[in-house]
Order: structure tokens, then C-alpha cells, then sequence
């Protein structure tokens, strides 16, 4: 489900590209609440789901919490049920609600399945965001999307504490302690030279050259210092390194380089939580930021797998 909910969360970028500030944790904030994580389930690796998740049945007797009556709309496809409707999969949708511009492919297998891990976070990610400007890293916008999926203040109170729970984690994972290995020594370096300035062609194995580091200097010499691995001197070579991997597969210590100049012209270190190091520009320094929400999610990746 964790593979799933930033999965959904990562393709907003081109999906809605206006909605700001979507990231696993508030997927996962209504997945924990509708369905506990699909507990007790089987997930295939496609992202089937089996047994069935299935409400209620909403037929108006208060089962659940629901008095309103929900006719059956899907004749039973997705819940089994020609009578009423009950909400599917574990996200919980309605089969009327999936069958229209919420209903989402999110593995790619030409199947919009409300019961599939993939899909059913994929239309909730779709369905939080809307089709207008969002901003989901504001408290009042995000509770006003959580709002949308489920119009009680008691449900928003909850889903909102996960979220919260959630970010935390995230932010615990993103500061490059917890990963061991040659990718947390290489983490270890280039976050060892926090603050240090961006200077045009700085850097190399050895350390800062010319009083910095650009943002490939940086890269060669985090990775000679923590793994004597040997990198390309520029963003473009970097593009050949290793082996590519997909968005999706995101791992500590792999190698992001984005084109966001036209030439593939910044790169920058992944260290896990949503976040990478780099050296940004003239007049920063090597610093932490935020990579698969928000600015850089705009820009075409060329993930680079070296260790």
C-alpha cells in the first residue's frame, strides 16, 4: 500500500500539475482511516486486492453511519450487490463515484478497478487534488480536499492526525541517518558538507574547490568519499552512470538528474523521506530540500542507480 499511495501521490505532477503539496502521507492518511492499510488482505504485485473490501450496504437502515440510500448504480460490478450500492476497494469509493472522473488507471493495465491497491489511490489522489489551483501543504486547503471525500468534520479530524503522524515518519526517514550501507555513507558525506557555497565548477573528489561545490562537484565527491566510486565530473555524464530505475523505485543514494534547463543541467543526491541534497545556485549553499513534491517534480528525471 506504501508502494501505492506514492505511486499516486508522485504523478500528480503531470496529472495536476496545479495541485501543490501532495505527497504519500495524505493518501495514506485516508487509506489508514477507510480501511486500515487493506489489513488482512492479500495485494498482489499488481495491486489486486483479495478479498473484496466492501462496506455496508447503503440502503438507508444507518449500518455503518450512513441513512442515505444509495441505489445501485454499477449493477453490481464492483460490489457484488444489484440492489444498493456499498463502498469498494480500500480507499472506499462509491461504484457511482468511481464510474465517473474519479475512476483511475494507476498501473496501466487499460482497468479502472476501485479494488485495485493502484488505481483506488490513484483516483483518491486525483479526487483530493480537484481540477483546479490546490495547495495541500496549507492546513485549511487540505481540509477542505478531505472535506470533498468524506463531508465530516470528525472523519477530516482523523485523517488529518495520520497525515500529521505520517510526516513525521517521513521527515525522521528523510535525514539520511537511518540508511546504511554504502548509500548511507555517501548520504553521510554530501550532508556533511551542509552550508558549504555554490560555486560554478567547484568540487572534486578530495572536496570543495574554489572555496564550493557545483551540483555534480558535489555528487563526486560524496560518492568518492563514501563508496571510492568515481563519477562523471558533469550532470550529462551522470545520465550514463549505473543503471536508470523509475520514479516509482526511488531509493536512498540514487542519483537524480533533472532537466530543468533544457541540457539535463542539475543533479542531485536522494536520501529518502522525499527529500535530496544538493547544490542549488549562485548565492545558496549545499542544503536539504523537498524533491517528489512541489518545484522539482515539474521537471523531467533521469534516475541513476550507481551502488
Amino acid at each position: 500500500m506504501l508502494t501505492a499511495y506514492a505511486h499516486a501521490a508522485e504523478r500528480m505532477a503531470t496529472l495536476r500539475p496545479k495541485c501543490k503539496g501532495m505527497r504519500w502521507s495524505v493518501v495514506a492518511g485516508i487509506g489508514k482511516v477507510e480501511s486500515n492499510h487493506a489489513a488482512g488482505r492479500k495485494i498482489s504485485a499488481n495491486g489486486d486486492i483479495t478479498p473484496r473490501i466492501l462496506g455496508p450496504r447503503l440502503d438507508g437502515s444507518g449500518v455503518g453511519g450512513n441513512t442515505s440510500v444509495f441505489h445501485d448504480t454499477d449493477g453490481g460490478r464492483w460490489d457484488g450487490d444489484s440492489t444498493y450500492d456499498r463502498a469498494v476497494g480500500p480507499m472506499q469509493f462509491i461504484p457511482s463515484t468511481w464510474e465517473g472522473p474519479s475512476g483511475a488507471d494507476g498501473n496501466g493495465d487499460g482497468v479502472k478497478d476501485p479494488n485495485n491497491a493502484f488505481d483506488a489511490t490513484l483516483g483518491t489522489a486525483l479526487y483530493l487534488c480537484g481540477t483546479g489551483k490546490a495547495d495541500l501543504n496549507d492546513n485549511a486547503q487540505l481540509r477542505k480536499a478531505i472535506l470533498r471525500y468524506n463531508h465530516a468534520g470528525s472523519y477530516a479530524d482523523k485523517v488529518i492526525g495520520y497525515i500529521r503522524q505520517y510526516d513525521q515518519l517521513a521527515s525522521a526517514a528523510g535525514d539520511g541517518a537511518s540508511v546504511g550501507g554504502s548509500a548511507g555513507a555517501v548520504i553521510a558525506a554530501a550532508l556533511d558538507v551542509q552550508g558549504t557555497p555554490y560555486v560554478w565548477g567547484g568540487g572534486d573528489i578530495h572536496g570543495p574547490t574554489k572555496g564550493g561545490f557545483d551540483c555534480s562537484g558535489l555528487m563526486v565527491y560524496a560518492f568518492y568519499k563514501g563508496a571510492h566510486v568515481t563519477l562523471p565530473r558533469t550532470s550529462q555524464g551522470m545520465r550514463n552512470a549505473g543503471t536508470s530505475v523509475s520514479r516509482a523505485d526511488l531509493q536512498p543514494g540514487d542519483v537524480i538528474v533533472f532537466n530543468d534547463d533544457g541540457s539535463w543541467g542539475h543533479v542531485g543526491l536522494y536520501i529518502g523521506g522525499g527529500k535530496m541534497v544538493h547544490a542549488p545556485h549562485t548565492g545558496k549553499t549545499v542544503e536539504t530540500v523537498a524533491v517528489t513534491t512541489d518545484y522539482w517534480t515539474r521537471f523531467a528525471w533521469s534516475i541513476r542507480r550507481v551502488l
